[in-house]
């Protein structure tokens, strides 16, 4: 982490002050090492336009240049600085269509609510529904921040309101998930489906019960959600209210809804006091065959480096109820995808609960060590990797396996060679991960309807 009282580099220092002679004066001293598009990006996050013209029409700096990180200053100022300065940069000849680091251009707007700087960079030509891998497009961007203003935009330029994203991500999903009553409003005026069904097989109505809220209920209902589509167990959106304790979605959804034969009293009354007796029980075998699709087409997903697809795919599979053990396997399967989507943080988190889940699993050990060396944490992850060897040292962590998938990770020399000191040495008589003790009912997922029961095996 970067000392945050080691001084800037004399001209981002500069830049930060505002000291246009200062700048004027090192231009021809400090070579450029990617110190001037720094210097740029610095300039239009801090909304000063004066200092951006200078660097772009005294010392040329070249406005699409990229910074070490990635980032563009327009990408950084659509999100971050003013409308002044979009604009200016546009004019000199900015790319719209180039991604920053974090996100493309119009997607940091759409994302920041910066309503001004969405119309200029539209204006520009770019395609409102161009897509990104990670944030889709960017009307899902600004749904899943619920910035109203946003999506009011992007729908006014046509956006796509049922677009979809990896595997069933809408606008109209992200906004409901947000809590963004506008949004779903500005939504299904612009025509989204309200009867779309996920993966899952849950409904928004369902989604919207489940999380509880009542108004975003009543807008979809009115615009024509159907309240009897069921989920592959048969459960409504009535049944889903129930469990959550809302006697007043309840109420809402009874007028609209068909009698449920299996409900001995078809009532408010009767509906609330059937569920909380009996809950919502899912039939084990379809749960079962639900998991081993879901599980297929993940790995057929990976096979096709549609990685995010693949982690969607594992997410869905946790909603059906597996075992601790089936958990763990899903987990890590699921942090072996997050790995290759470059998400680090989330990669460990998973490995993590996998390695909680068995803890005499050697495999989670191996997703728990390549997180840590994607994230550099080289100490901690030859820890796990000898935690590893430890419970299976004959073939849990073959070196040939391990050594590939590293190259195939795009890991470095200083990771590969810390790789084969693992491997090569033996590891300690004593056994320190036998020592853990599993807490499988905390890391269980929820699910829509119910908490699963987990089984140690």
């Amino acid at each position: 982490m970067a000392d945050a009282t080691k001084p800037l580099h004399p001209v981002l220092q500069a830049v930060d002050d505002g000291n246009l002679r200062l700048l004027k004066e090192t231009a021809g001293v400090v070579a450029d090492d990617g110190i001037w598009s720094r210097a740029l990006v610095l300039a239009a996050m801090n909304g000063r336009l004066d200092v951006c013209r200078c660097l772009v029409e005294d010392l040329r700096v070249d406005v699409n240049q990229r910074t070490f990180t990635g980032d563009t200053a327009l990408a950084i100022s659509a999100a971050y600085g003013t409308a002044a300065i979009t604009k200016y940069l546009l004019d000199r000849g900015a790319d719209p269509t180039l991604v920053g680091a974090l996100w493309p251009p119009l997607h940091g707007a759409a994302m920041s609510g910066e309503c001004e700087i969405l119309e200029l960079l539209l204006s520009a030509g770019i395609d409102v529904d161009c897509f990104d891998s990670v944030y889709g497009t960017p009307l899902h961007a600004a749904a899943a921040v619920g910035e109203d203003g946003a999506v009011n935009i992007l729908l006014e330029h046509h956006a796509d309101p049922d677009k979809i994203l990896n595997l069933h991500s809408t606008p109209l999903n992200l906004s409901i998930l947000s809590k963004s009553l506008e949004c779903v409003k500005l939504l299904i005026k612009a025509g989204a489906d309200v009867n779309k069904i996920d993966h899952n097989g849950y409904t928004y109505l369902m989604v919207a019960a489940d999380i509880c809220l009542p108004g975003i209920m009543k807008c979809l209902l009115d615009a024509g959600a159907n309240p009897d589509i069921p989920d592959p167990f048969g459960t409504t959106a009535i049944e889903i209210a129930a469990l959550r304790g809302r006697r007043d979605m309840v109420e809402m959804l009874f007028p609209l809804a068909s009698t449920i034969s299996t409900l001995p009293d078809w009532s408010v009354d009767g509906i609330i006091c059937h569920v909380k007796s009996c809950g919502l029980p899912k039939d084990i075998h379809l749960c079962e065959k639900k998991r081993a699709e879901l599980k297929l087409q993940a790995t057929e997903a990976f096979k096709r480096k549609e990685h995010m697809i693949a982690v969607e795919l594992y997410t869905c599979a946790m909603n059906f109820e597996p075992s601790a053990e089936d958990l763990a396997i899903l987990l890590a399967n699921r942090s072996l995808c997050l790995l290759h989507s470059g998400r680090g943080k989330d990669a460990l988190s998973d490995a993590t609960r996998c390695t909680m889940l068995r803890p005499l699993w050697p495999k989670g050990y191996y997703r728990l060590g390549a997180a840590l060396m994607f994230l550099e944490d080289y100490e901690e992850a030859s820890r796990a990797f000898a935690d590893g060897l430890e419970l299976d040292p004959a073939n849990a962590l073959r070196k040939e396996e391990k050594l590939e998938n590293a190259t195939q990770m795009g890991w470095n020399r200083v990771c590969t060679q810390l790789l084969l000191h693992v491997l090569a040495y033996p590891v300690p008589h004593h056994c320190r991960v036998r020592q853990r003790l599993p807490a499988p009912s905390m890391f269980l997922p929820p699910t829509m309807t119910s908490v699963p029961k987990s089984t140690s095996k």
